[in-house]
């Protein structure tokens, strides 16, 4: 949301800069920023300028812009709750299930150190592989 310098009055810049230098120092995002600049607007009795976006405009962008990052990280959920087991077929009348490409079986490491081990990661399964364990 850039703002026009020539439509905005002197308090307005000098509130602006404040702001902008706060959230540049605080590490702050945009969204952040603009919630910190409307907020010294207000207590400052500073008007919007013209080219801005009002509170319910901008609200409805944050509402938008949250909705579209709990999307994100749900896709991101779906992509890491891949199930760990495929369908192998039946027999005696059951369905058999084989461990799928990726799969690591852990309950059968000796303790709970070794089975942390091989939840972390690829390099912790190498490492449990290296001690003579089938992961």
């Amino acid at each position: 949301m850039p703002i026009k310098i020539s439509d905005t009055s002197p308090a307005f810049e000098k509130i602006r800069d404040e702001a902008m230098e706060f959230a540049r120092k605080n590490g702050l995002d945009e969204v952040e920023a603009q919630k910190h600049l409307r907020r010294k607007l207000k207590r400052a009795g500073v008007p919007l300028p013209a080219n801005m976006a009002t509170e319910a405009e901008f609200k409805q962008q944050l509402k938008e812009t949250e909705e579209f990052e709990r999307k994100r990280r749900n896709e991101r959920r779906k992509k890491q709750d891949k199930p760990k087991m495929a369908a192998g077929g039946m027999a005696n009348g059951k369905k058999h299930m084989y461990l799928s490409k990726g799969a690591f079986v852990t309950d059968n490491l000796p303790n709970k150190g070794l089975k942390m081990l091989a939840k972390s990661g690829a390099k912790g399964r190498q490492a449990v592989r290296k001690m003579g364990f089938n992961v």
